[in-house]
């Protein structure tokens, strides 16, 4: 029998199954499809992905398919610039670039070429998910793999990874609910020739103009984007035509300076499933969730739903928590997936005007509430924390994302936080904030909790080696150090998959905080 098996092999299936695998969980994937997807779909992802895919330990395999996300500005319907979506400030707060963009097929590779290294993930490519039923302990998936014949699998849990019309999720009953937002695009992936890629716009461009919205991004590489709204009167047959792409194109681009890589049409959406979980049956990615693209978080949205989920199961089927625990996946990331939507949604309604003077009167809007000028934004900071589930709601940075700074520890320099110690609960301390005799107390009470100590120790010190349990390290930048005392903390509870589980603001406060945590985890 199987730990978990994964119905879709897609960057998020992929991902899930990584994520597993590496928690030494037995784990099964049925994908439909025998080659992955040739041509880009999803072209960004943001540096909370990046933290994943380092703990897949694939960050310095996908280097040469992504780049820096360039910036991003809305241009209005007479050509003044609405908004501008800028970069962070350096130090990064997870020191990885805040969003990149990105070759998908190339990434998914990478990401199923790591999975075959681990031999508890068993792969099937062209096989078809047929049904699942149910039994008192574990699933009963009736597959036909890609010899036609039919097979049985047996796993505890059962996690649909394969898409917008998931029929797992068809399975299960569960309707998706509609935020409002269904307008057809057409999306049209060119590489161009690099004698002219310095005649296009050099940041991403939002053109909000009322006679046909549309998008242009810079993809890594010669890889150019382009999404353009349809208008009344275009047959959604003839648009992708070559002949009338030409013609969308031609203000940036003429046919001897580029080729089509890909050319289709959508239907942005957004759209939330009611329920994500049925007894011992998951939602993740598309199959739970479609937003629209236009806050670059669709593909993100899908792999946050595989950091929480992973190690939530890993501790119920290890006995760790109990299965109640499961229960909180849904009330984390659905809420977080409605708001980060709405804000999409909102991103795309300002786009997507076609009333000319309606679009006048916004930008004349926009552009007020900034003085007369351009409206800055820092993409990261749309990104809504958690606000329901295992976080401690009372305490300050509860449900926040945990920065990762570049540390050195004893007999190590310069090395990414997260690579200190595996993922698990971890309580973060200022070292001058808490006593020896009280740090004694905390290590022994910490291993009882089976929570890891690491004591963030001032600049001018050197980490020394420490028990099993705690581990020193120095911040060369000071990004935690800031960030804690900035919220009035002297520490915090993290959990496995890098959110604050709660702030702790008094040295007194620790043995509580850890206690509630254990008793949350397994009542």
């Amino acid at each position: 029998m199987y730990d978990v098996a994964i119905v879709g092999y897609g960057p998020v299936g992929a991902t899930l199954a990584g994520l597993l695998g590496k928690l030494d969980l037995n784990v099964a994937v049925f994908e439909k499809s025998k080659e992955i997807y040739p041509k880009p779909r999803a072209v960004g992802f943001d540096h909370d992905a990046m933290r994943i895919f380092q703990r897949l330990g694939v960050s310095e395999s996908i280097q040469p398919y992504i780049e820096p996300f360039r910036e991003e500005i809305y241009v209005g319907s007479d050509d003044r610039i609405l908004q501008h979506f800028k970069h962070m400030e350096k130090p990064y707060p997870l020191t990885w670039n805040p969003h990149f963009t990105c070759n998908q097929p190339s990434i998914e590779r990478v990401l199923r070429d790591t999975n075959a290294s681990l031999p508890n993930i068993h792969i099937s490519l062209g096989a078809e998910f047929i049904n699942f039923e149910e039994s008192i302990d574990h699933l009963n998936l009736h597959i036909k793999n890609s010899n036609n014949q039919s097979i049985v699998c047996k796993t505890k849990y059962l996690i649909g990874c394969d898409g917008a019309s998931s029929l797992v999720r068809r399975q299960m009953g569960i309707e998706m609910e509609n935020f409002d937002y269904d307008e057809h695009w057409i999306v049209v992936d060119m590489k161009v020739k690099e004698e002219f890629l310095n005649q296009l716009p050099n940041v991403n461009v939002q053109y909000c103009k009322p006679q046909r919205p549309s998008t242009m991004i810079c993809c890594p590489g010669n890889h150019r984007r382009w999404e353009f709204m349809t208008v009344p009167g275009d047959s959604l047959e003839d648009i992708v035509s070559e002949n009338r792409i030409w013609e969308l194109l031609k203000p940036w681009i003429q046919p001897n300076q580029a080729e089509i890589w890909r050319a289709a049409a959508y239907r942005f959406h957004a759209l939330v499933a009611h329920h994500w979980q049925e007894k011992r049956i998951f939602l993740a990615g598309d199959s739970a969730h479609q937003t629209p693209p236009f806050l670059g978080q669709g593909m993100c949205q899908g792999l946050r739903d595989a950091g929480n989920l992973s190690w939530k199961l890993k501790h119920v089927i290890s006995k760790q928590a109990d299965i109640s625990l499961l229960q909180t996946y849904t009330q984390e990331r659905r809420p977080n997936v409605l708001a980060t939507t709405q804000i999409a949604k909102e991103c795309g309604l300002i786009i997507s005007e076609r009333d000319p003077q309606k679009a006048k009167e916004r930008d004349e809007k926009i552009l007020a509430e900034n003085n007369g000028g351009t409206k800055f934004i820092l993409r990261q900071n749309l990104i809504p924390p958690l606000d329901a589930g295992l976080i401690d709601l009372s305490s300050p940075l509860s449900g926040s994302v945990f920065p990762q700074p570049v540390v050195n520890v004893f007999g190590k320099s310069n090395i990414l936080m997260d690579e200190v110690m595996q993922p698990c609960f971890r309580l973060v301390i200022l070292e001058e904030k808490i006593s020896e005799n009280e740090l004694i107390k905390i290590n022994q009470q910490a291993n009882s909790s089976k929570i890891k100590i690491i004591i963030l120790k001032s600049d001018n010190s050197c980490a020394a080696q420490t028990e099993s349990s705690s581990i020193e390290v120095i911040e060369t930048l000071g990004i935690v150090r800031n960030w804690l005392n900035e919220a009035g903390c002297i520490g915090v509870i993290v959990r496995p998959d890098h959110y604050v589980y709660s702030g702790i603001v008094s040295s007194s406060k620790m043995a509580d905080c850890m206690s509630d945590l254990t008793s949350r985890l397994l009542q």
